[in-house]
């Protein structure tokens, strides 16, 4: 039943990721839209269209790669030590021949939150906007 539990609590965080960055999309999707609709309507009205919009068009590249990477990952640093952290200490408390699962699980989940924070620490100042 254990067994169970853990893969439910699991899926569980995975959907509410997925739904939670399937919203961000859709709010940053409906953004560049009114923000194409505001300059179609000024260019069809014969008028420059306002310089805000072509900013905030410019903001996020059509892929949205620069939506992840504009930011410091502080918050993904934080993240990954607290899991790293958990499996730690199930790391500790597991019996001898399951410590092994535990030991990669903390070992990995350690060396991304450091790389983020290495990453938040040595990112040049020019992607502060």
């Amino acid at each position: 039943m254990e067994r169970w539990l853990v893969a439910l609590f699991i899926l569980i965080a995975v959907a509410i990721g997925m739904a939670g960055q399937a919203w961000v999309s859709w709010l940053e999707h409906k953004r560049r839209t009114q923000a194409m609709e505001i300059i179609k309507a000024a260019i069809e009205a014969g008028r420059e269209p306002p310089a805000a919009m072509f900013e905030q068009l410019e903001k996020a590249d059509p892929l949205g790669a620069s939506m992840w990477f504009s930011k410091k990952p502080w918050a993904e640093a934080v993240l990954f030590a607290a899991m790293g952290a958990g499996f730690w200490v199930a790391y500790a408390n597991a019996e001898a021949d399951k410590q092994s699962a535990f030991l990669m699980v903390a070992t990995i989940m350690s060396v991304v939150a450091l790389g983020c924070v290495a990453l938040a620490v040595f990112r040049g100042r020019d992607d502060q906007r």
